[in-house]
């Protein structure tokens, strides 16, 4: 298969060729390889996936968002409803946020990004009892202790 460049890379695998050019900020040709490959292979989550994070990036968050709901179609994770979270959130659907922040925690009660991010939307909304259930129980995970205090300190001021 020829790159963006022309030049052979058999050796990689697309998905991991667009990671590398995301990685050096090549988004140009990111997206031209990606659409490509989608055109090849559209039933293929994990080119959406990348698409999805490559338009985050981007600002374009809508587009974002439907990716994100495409591999989730497929395939369900923490990571992906935590990123489909972040997308409504960047795109100010907050609702929406918190019930993908929600279903990444159900999925794994010790994933300890959405717990943080949902302590975050709840505080914003001013419902600080939901804000202070999300940050403590964030406290109690598997975080760096620079994190907790980070967190206590928001625990104490609400």
């Amino acid at each position: 298969m020829d790159n963006i460049d022309g030049q052979q890379t058999e050796k990689i695998d697309g998905i991991d060729f667009v990671r590398h050019l995301i990685t050096e900020c090549r988004y140009d040709d990111a997206f031209e390889l990606l659409g490509r490959m989608e055109e090849e292979d559209p039933d293929n989550y994990e080119i959406n996936y990348e698409l999805a994070r490559l338009q985050f990036e981007m600002g374009d968050y809508y587009s974002a968002i439907a990716n994100y709901e495409v591999v989730l179609e497929n395939h369900q994770s923490p990571v992906i409803f935590y990123n489909l979270g972040c997308a409504y959130e960047a795109n100010n659907e907050p609702d929406k946020a918190i019930s993908a922040h929600l279903k990444a925690v159900t999925l794994n009660e010790k994933f300890p990004y959405s717990y943080k991010k949902l302590g975050l939307l709840f505080l914003s909304r001013g419902d600080t009892d939901s804000a202070r259930e999300y940050f403590e129980d964030y406290i109690k995970l598997d975080i760096a202790q620079d994190e907790k205090n980070s967190v206590k300190d928001i625990l104490d001021r609400i």
